[in-house]
């Protein structure tokens, strides 16, 4: 079939210019949502060099953008966005897209690893890392408060990673009242945060052990050990894949496993741990924090694809990890699929009031299909099977078609990634389909 690509390159160009005009303004101060888009803007412009804007423009925005969103940069995730983004500047085929500006980002990069590995800078508080957050964490005032019945929040597996620090006492800024406005605070940069997870039974988003945290770890680790770079990402690699391994098959009980299999024998993950560990008081594991057996985001989904497939380009020894990828990326085109093609999140998905967060679910997915089509052959090859078995409904086409009648997130800005994701990697696909190759 001949599909409508000089269409979709059409709708990709004119959302690019309009998605830059968004993120380069002022109103967006949110670190980890412009690291995510920046990650996409790139794989737009190693593509279609010719962009309007250039990339020149498109690198001293991001570099503002870097700058600006410095007080809201407090959580371990927000560095791996922006680090996995930034690590393109190692790889030898985006050198003419950061040109001039790729020490910095290279720099970037490695300052994002190592605030996630080892820790923040704090003159008021000890942070270790995102690996070592259960054996740092902070009691304060309740000493054995993490380990009570009341508050178990003791981890069921090793080798895992927190989005924050667990500490008990809340760590307000200096001169933010409660119930004042986050932009109107007075910060302490890289130190505090205005709404602390100080308990884990009252904050809805942590701090947990979420697959989305884990997946930012493991795929900068990866990208950083690919271009020899980043300190110990063979460790962090090795633990990081123990960890996912034993939560995606170890537990007996099917429901607390983070692999969710589907009825057509392809697989999701969930999107955070099911369990702490076993407390002896209570007789069980104990639920984590509304965690939801089939709650599922898209996002997450991209995240794991494009870590397993980055290992296999590590440690291309075990047999079990590229099917495992695969099996991911067709749990998501043949599971989590609309009349609009791929959804941003499950049915039952939890998005614990931030909806417009969520929303750009699938825009992490497409990019991290994206790079899997083009750099993994067997994944490239499952992909147009599934288009050349149902040319008109195959869920690629019909995503590139949806972009013009989902309904989108309120956020603009991830409005337009979305489509700018889910259009530059359809054309790909599509561009190779169609030509029957």
């Amino acid at each position: 079939m001949k599909y409508p690509i000089d269409k979709y390159k059409s709708q990709a160009a004119t959302t690019f210019t309009r998605l830059f005009q968004t993120y380069k303004g002022t109103t967006y101060s949110n670190s980890w949502q412009t690291g995510n888009v920046f990650d996409t803007l790139t794989d737009y412009l190693i593509r279609y060099p010719n962009a309007d804007p250039g990339s020149d423009a498109v690198l001293e925005a991001t570099l503002d953008r870097w700058r600006a969103t410095e007080v809201s940069r407090c959580w371990y995730d927000d560095y791996g966005w922006w680090g996995i983004a930034s690590a393109k500047a190692f790889e030898k085929r985006y050198a003419g897209i950061f040109g001039p500006t790729q020490s910095e980002f290279q720099e970037i990069a490695t300052r994002c690893w190592d605030v996630m590995h080892t820790g923040k800078p704090s003159k008021s508080y000890s942070y270790r890392g995102a690996p070592n957050v259960w054996d740092n964490r902070d009691e304060g005032s309740t000493p054995g408060y993490f380990t009570a019945t009341a508050t178990w929040a003791k981890p069921r597996y090793p080798g895992g990673v927190w989005q924050y620090d667990l500490f008990k006492d809340s760590r307000v800024p200096s001169k933010c009242l409660p119930g004042k406005e986050p932009d109107k605070c007075t910060f302490t940069l890289g130190e505090d945060s205005w709404s602390n997870p100080s308990d884990p039974i009252e904050y809805a988003l942590g701090p947990f052990q979420l697959t989305v945290m884990n997946g930012l770890y493991l795929v900068l680790a990866l990208r950083l050990k690919l271009q020899n770079q980043g300190t110990a990402t063979d460790e962090a690699i090795n633990n990081e894949m123990g960890f996912l391994t034993n939560w995606c098959y170890d537990p007996e009980a099917k429901d607390h496993q983070l692999l969710w299999g589907q009825p057509d024998n392809n697989n999701l993950v969930r999107e955070r741990v099911g369990t702490y560990d076993y407390c002896e008081e209570l007789g069980t594991w104990p639920d984590v924090q509304h965690y939801q057996k089939e709650g599922v985001w898209c996002g997450d989904q991209g995240l794991i694809l494009g870590g397993l497939l980055d290992y296999v380009s590590v440690d291309p020894s075990d047999p079990n990890i590229q099917p495992l990828a695969i099996s991911i990326a067709l749990g998501v085109l043949k599971n989590m699929v609309d009349s609009d093609g791929v959804t941003p999140y499950s049915k039952h998905f939890n998005d614990h009031g931030d909806g417009d967060d969520y929303g750009c679910g699938s825009g992490v997915f497409w990019r991290y299909l994206l790079r899997g089509f083009a750099e993994n052959a067997a994944l490239r090859t499952e992909l147009l099977k599934l288009v050349a078995a149902d040319p008109l409904g195959n869920p690629i086409y019909k995503s590139a078609e949806g972009t013009s009648t989902r309904i989108p997130p309120e956020n603009k800005m991830f409005a337009d990634f979305n489509i700018l994701a889910t259009l530059t990697a359809a054309i790909e696909i599509l561009t190779v389909a169609g030509a029957g190759k």
